[in-house]
């Protein structure tokens, strides 16, 4: 670290949340709030979370843009290592390419990321609100994670299968392409309103055009065709959704130790699955190679100074080396500091001070039976008695808490996405409510039908933890997709909606 290094982070709050800066001439530049979730593909970016439950469990992602140049990826990867130190050396580190995102970088940004052609260097700058003399195509992709890339102003950048953002300023118009599915359009919606509110000061309007009924909308169809011209021809095809398959990637994982004993880098496997944890020791770096789908890095804690500072660096060479895609999520992190991903790899994970594994973790805390009968949950707002008859704890007007399980671990959810639900996720849900002036709480853990057994676990191993965190008091209840119980659905006011 240098002595130059604590001023380059002068810009480096302690509070929990997002932080996001731009390299410019080797430096971290602040990105404005309201510029959040847009990225220019000539840049590279650098994205620090804090989390809400402890200021202590942090992340830092760098991103590289698609034509960012390789001397703003050095300097990012530099600043990222840099920052850690300056952190403490706590932070779990990612790699991010653009297009290639991890889910957990993802989920920061609730209405989508928005790639913008352009970066610093080109003279472009972050979002200006007001400012209406613009004209811009975005291809919008995903049904959980959206992504809007600007492209081409043309019906030839069209498809049948997705939704696209015709943003011309002070009129914005969503074209859903007639193949495109419901998660997509409505995920469109919420980005179109986010760019109203956040760059246009609430005042654009937002139409929307069903590509298979355009004749519907002869307004907004005026409106595209004096931009876009008469189509001519058909649309294209639906574009596939690159969904990678997780027992593939998972099939070869790989256990590598990293060392430069000799004065050279040198990789040495180590193990095949499955991984046991006293194969890491403390004086070492470790390199674990998912099938290509991502590498995790681990730092002992007594690794030499060299081996701690180039263990990013040497995720991205053994990348090239294995000849994977540039596009390889990276994931480096400190003994002690484990994701819940990475323990997850081992079988029978200790924690320090914890004398046996996992275990099982449905036996701690109270698991409640629940019994499904049909109701009307508004009737039930209206006439708060009902809780009484119908066996219910309250009329679930209490204090609502939702996390979703991203890569393992928690993340917490903005209230406005409160009732919304994927059925390939897991959630856990805390209703705090009083009773005789005490604070009570139910543990709601809820399981969607097309979750991954991993993340079924890792729901149950989170809200034990929980559990522990409020010292045994929740209340836990399983919920299968499907057969919520009154209660649960009282929560959301019967406004609960599941994507499958």
């Amino acid at each position: 670290m240098t002595e130059e290094s604590p001023e380059a982070f002068q810009h480096v709050s302690r509070k929990s949340g997002l932080q996001i800066w731009t390299i410019n001439n080797m430096k971290m530049v602040p990105v404005p709030d309201q510029a959040f979730g847009n990225f220019f593909e000539g840049d590279c970016y650098i994205v620090l979370y804090r989390s809400q439950a402890s200021s202590n469990s942090m992340d830092i992602h760098y991103w590289i843009g698609n034509s960012s140049s390789q001397d703003e990826q050095g300097a990012a990867a530099i600043l990222v290592t840099q920052l850690d130190e300056f952190l403490g050396g706590s932070p779990v580190q990612h790699r991010e390419v653009q297009a290639a995102e991890s889910s957990k970088f993802r989920s920061y940004f609730r209405n989508g990321l928005i790639y913008k052609k352009g970066g610093v260097e080109s003279g472009f700058r972050h979002v200006e609100s007001n400012v209406y003399n613009i004209l811009r195509l975005l291809h919008i992709k995903g049904r959980k994670h959206v992504t809007a890339t600007e492209v081409e102003v043309s019906w030839s950048s069209f498809n049948s299968g997705d939704v696209f953002l015709l943003d011309m300023g002070k009129v914005i118009v969503q074209w859903n392409g007639p193949q495109s599915n419901r998660s997509e359009k409505l995920k469109a919606v919420l980005l179109a309103q986010d760019i109203r509110d956040r760059e246009r000061g609430g005042r654009a309007q937002i139409g929307v055009v069903e590509g298979g009924d355009e004749e519907d909308s002869p307004e907004l169809m005026k409106i595209m065709r004096a931009v876009l011209g008469q189509r001519s021809g058909k649309l294209k095809e639906a574009e596939p959704d690159d969904t990678p398959d997780y027992h593939q990637q998972t099939a070869n994982i790989k256990l590598y130790n990293v060392s430069d004993e000799s004065g050279k880098l040198v990789v040495q496997e180590v193990a095949m699955q499955p991984l046991t944890q006293d194969l890491l020791h403390s004086t070492d770096c470790y390199i674990v190679d998912k099938g290509g789908s991502s590498v995790l890095v681990w730092k002992g804690k007594e690794a030499s100074v060299e081996e701690r500072r180039s263990a990013l660096g040497r995720a991205v060479g053994f990348i090239k080396a294995k000849n994977y895609a540039s596009s390889t999520n990276v994931e480096v992190m400190a003994e002690g500091g484990e994701s819940a991903m990475f323990k997850h790899l081992f079988i029978s994970w200790t924690e320090k001070g914890q004398t046996k594994g996992l275990g099982n973790v449905y036996t701690t805390g109270k698991i409640a039976k629940v019994e499904q009968v049909k109701f009307d949950v508004m009737e039930l707002h209206a006439r708060p008695e009902l809780a009484a008859q119908q066996r219910m704890v309250d009329d679930a007007s209490g204090q609502v808490q939702i996390w979703r399980i991203e890569d393992l671990e928690l993340r917490e959810l903005h209230p406005s996405s409160f009732g919304q639900f994927y059925g390939g996720d897991c959630y856990l849900v805390l209703y705090t409510y009083k009773r005789a002036n005490k604070l009570q709480y139910i543990l709601y853990m809820w399981q969607g039908r097309h979750a991954t057994q991993d993340e079924i676990t890792s729901c149950a191993y989170q809200a034990v933890a929980m559990d522990n965190k409020y010292s045994g008091v929740p209340v836990q209840v399983r919920v299968v997709m499907g057969k919520e119980p009154r209660h649960f659905l009282a929560i959301f006011k019967g406004k609960l909606i599941i994507f499958e």
